[in-house]
């Protein structure tokens, strides 16, 4: 909550052109895009701008319309006939069809359907609003026409702190035989219904139109004379700031034992120690990569031999990551139940120039891995005899934090490959900031990580280079430096979005 004023005011509801335009810039700014790098119907542009923002959350779904594996079309479903679908107004066909999935969300209604009829009419129900079906007060807890029904969970937001305020206002609320000043006054300005049933014909209602959640947490907390713990110290955000993450072991009430303030004080340092983790470190950057790898890549690589044995030259093609289920090929000993999370199998495909004069198509195979419960980013060998299945680990990834202070780069020594130098040049003049680039003085580079994987007698040591553009990885840089008896070359290889 770092960058919002106290005390908070409710910025859900109703949503007015000038703020689904902040939102909208915030949502953008925080993606680092506006969208259409991933496909045109997504663009969020010109008159969208000014449209109240729904926010869904998804790993995959953005890079899955970018490889093309979703096609998004708008539009309303008019009729199907066959394996054809009809949009409405616009008569587009959609042919093709397998299957067609309802995805209508939840419809609360049914589970109120064992109240009196009177009762329902009381709380105003409609099942024809699914996100304001009741009307409630005090953010949705009761009806004061109905002492004795209370409400709990019944609304759409992110709700486990807000479920458990509910549950104690209530409490509070039954128990007491007169209310105490601060419940009181939260009663009286409480204006939950009235509010409630204008936003059922307001259409620029919000995507969660109850409240947003550190307004109710506030609220709740207000009513019942809770104070909120202090903020626990994180590094500072680019205002300066820390990061006032709100939780609801914060509201604990004076009155809570032993165990339960003990349980409230390990979640807070858990929390801490997360954000501390993500903010200073390296945590979850290779939950970030490995998301952000989903799909194709343009990729250039250059190999510089030193014994004539082994022929330099330059690959160009591309690199698809394509995800599955983690298998458990190459890791003796899982148990059969595990949950292996995802996987990528990668491959590789273009030709290779050697400086010979000799061309050739060229391919490869690998398996990338992610394990969450280490937070660690493995490359694997894929099998000779079936490319699609993992063999043996290649290499784990060591992320380094970065540094504003210079640094060698991924492509250390290879600066006298033939065209890198111009490569690199021609990188510079396009946009600045590209993985193995060189900074200006002061400016952070971008995330680098290192591995090492003995073949033998051949030792492999790899660098890493990850530009991101915001959450999203923008491209990135892969060099090994490979020696042995009979190898002694160099590879650089670049990956970007074609």
């Amino acid at each position: 909550m770092a960058n919002r004023q106290f005390p908070l005011t409710n910025t859900q509801g109703h949503i007015s052109v000038d703020a689904a335009r902040a939102f909208n810039s915030i949502y953008s700014s925080v993606l680092g895009t506006d969208q259409s790098e991933f496909s045109e119907a997504t663009k969020l542009e010109g008159s969208l701008m000014d449209e109240p923002p729904f926010l869904a959350m998804s790993d995959n779904y953005m890079d899955f319309a970018r490889s093309g594996l979703i096609t998004i079309t708008k539009g309303k479903l008019a009729s199907i006939s066959g394996r054809t679908a009809t949009l409405a107004g616009s008569n587009e066909e959609i042919t093709d069809i397998a299957a067609v999935v309802l995805a209508t969300g939840f419809d609360p209604s049914p589970s109120i359907s064992f109240l009196p009829t009177g009762v329902l009419d009381t709380l105003s129900h409609s099942p024809s609003h699914p996100n304001l079906p009741v009307a409630l007060a005090f953010h949705g807890t009761h009806h004061p026409s109905l002492p004795t029904l209370g409400f709990v969970g019944f609304y759409r937001s992110p709700y486990w702190g807000v479920m458990e305020m509910q549950a104690r206002f209530l409490a509070q609320l039954w128990a007491a035989p007169t209310p105490s000043p601060a419940l009181r006054h939260a009663l009286e300005m409480d204006d939950s219904i009235r509010r409630t049933l204008a936003l059922r014909s307001d259409p620029r209602a919000s995507q969660f139109p109850m409240g947003d959640y550190a307004f109710l947490m506030q609220e709740f907390a207000r009513a019942l004379g809770v104070t909120a713990s202090p903020p626990l110290e994180t590094p500072p955000l680019a205002n300066g700031r820390g990061m006032d993450i709100l939780t609801p072991a914060r509201y604990c009430q004076a009155r809570d034992d032993g165990p339960r303030a003990a349980e409230a004080t390990r979640n807070l340092a858990q929390t801490q120690e997360t954000a501390v983790a993500a903010l200073g470190g390296a945590r979850f950057v290779a939950r970030a990569v490995f998301r952000s790898l989903l799909g194709e890549w343009s990729l250039e690589r250059d190999i510089v031999s030193r014994l004539p044995s082994h022929p330099s030259g330059r690959f160009v093609g591309t690199a698809r990551f394509l995800l599955r289920a983690g298998t458990a090929d190459g890791r003796p000993g899982t148990d059969p139940d595990a949950d292996l999370g995802l996987e990528y199998l990668y491959v590789e495909d273009g030709e290779f120039s050697a400086s010979n004069g000799m061309r050739f198509r060229a391919t490869r195979r690998y398996v990338y891995r992610y394990d969450e419960a280490r937070d660690r980013l493995s490359v694997w060998f894929a099998r000779p005899d079936d490319p699609a299945r993992a063999d043996y680990l290649f290499h784990e990834l060591d992320f380094v934090v970065p540094s504003s202070e210079p640094g060698p780069r991924a492509a250390q020594g290879l600066e006298n490959a033939a065209g890198l130098q111009k490569e690199t040049a021609k990188e510079l003049e396009t946009e600045g900031g590209r993985a193995g680039e060189g900074t200006e003085e002061g400016e952070q580079r971008g995330w680098r990580a290192t591995a090492s994987h003995l073949c033998v007698e051949d030792l492999y040591d790899v660098h890493y280079e990850f530009a991101f553009r915001a959450v999203n990885l923008r491209d990135w840089r892969i060099a090994y430096t490979v020696k042995g008896p009979k190898k002694d070359y160099t590879i650089d290889g670049v990956y970007k979005r074609p």
